[in-house]
């Protein structure tokens, strides 16, 4: 019983956390580049998302590993990093969604001489709280044996 709070705990705390990845929202060729993007979690809604990019040589497909990454979402800039991605193929940064609507994203990816432009749009819902399906969850076996036990009133309420 003494651990129940904490089990509780960390798994509220593990929900919150965004793995590495997450669905496709962009795949294509530009310049020298082939260029995937992933966002994390799906679908996006507002608050903090964690964008992911893999960039692979158009040529050869082998996965390129030093390009600098830039993306542009509404008017926020950030760059993305190695170290905020465990997957070491992709490079990740986590972007804030302030409202729910659709965004305009644009990745500046540059290696050496070579420069690519990709813009996108990716929608945004608006924050559905988790608790709400949780009660749905835990109230819909209630709502079960509650008809259950009308049905058993009204059951011996007919026989007498």
């Amino acid at each position: 019983m003494k651990y129940l709070f904490p089990l509780a705990a960390l798994l509220f705390w593990a929900t919150a956390v965004f793995g590495d990845g997450g669905t496709m929202l962009l795949h294509r060729d530009a310049g020298a580049f082939t260029v995937t993007l992933f966002a994390a979690p799906q679908p996006l809604h507002t608050g903090a998302a964690d964008l992911s990019v893999m960039v692979q040589d158009r040529g050869s497909g082998e996965v390129l590993l030093d390009p600098t990454i830039d993306i542009t979402v509404g008017s926020e800039t950030v760059r993305l990093a190695r170290g905020q991605a465990s997957n070491r193929l992709l490079q990740a940064a986590t972007v804030n969604f302030s409202k729910p609507g659709k965004w305009p994203l644009t990745m500046l990816v540059h290696r050496g001489n070579d420069l690519a432009q990709l813009t996108t749009e990716c929608t945004v819902e608006p924050d559905r709280s988790r608790a709400t399906l949780v009660w749905f969850y835990v109230l819909l076996p209630v709502g079960i044996i509650l008809l259950f036990i009308i049905h058993q009133v009204l059951k011996l309420r007919s026989e007498v």
